[in-house]
């Protein structure tokens, strides 16, 4: 090899890892942007699923309270022994569900896992 062909090789390699650092960046540049974006969304939906449980506890307690209405306004129940069914139903239902979540939390271990390491 003579040295124009040595200084053109080296040309080559230069302008070769100048595209390489371009290309490099412009992908960074991109997932920058689409985590921006990603993280943006999660953001939204998160305070559009906050705002969905309120309106859906909203629903749930006028459904309830209507049902308390219809039932004391019937004489079938009186007002104090209503809500005290309907708390202990309440009750009962959050009660099963923390339990749920207890049960399901031994999930979360990874204990097949840890036992192999």
């Amino acid at each position: 090899m003579n040295t124009a062909e040595t200084e053109s090789l080296l040309k080559q390699v230069q302008v070769l890892g100048t595209e390489v650092r371009e290309v490099v960046k412009a992908h960074l540049e991109l997932a920058g942007m689409e985590a921006r974006r990603a993280g943006e969304s999660f953001v939204r939906m998160i305070a559009l699923s906050i705002i969905a449980a309120g309106l859906t506890l909203t629903a749930w307690a006028l459904f309830v309270t209507a049902a308390v209405i219809a039932v004391v306004s019937g004489g079938y129940l009186s007002l104090t022994l209503a809500l005290v069914i309907v708390a202990v139903v309440h009750l009962g239902a959050a009660f099963y569900i923390v339990r749920d979540i207890k049960r399901r939390s031994r999930n979360l271990m990874f204990a097949i896992t840890n036992s192999n390491l």
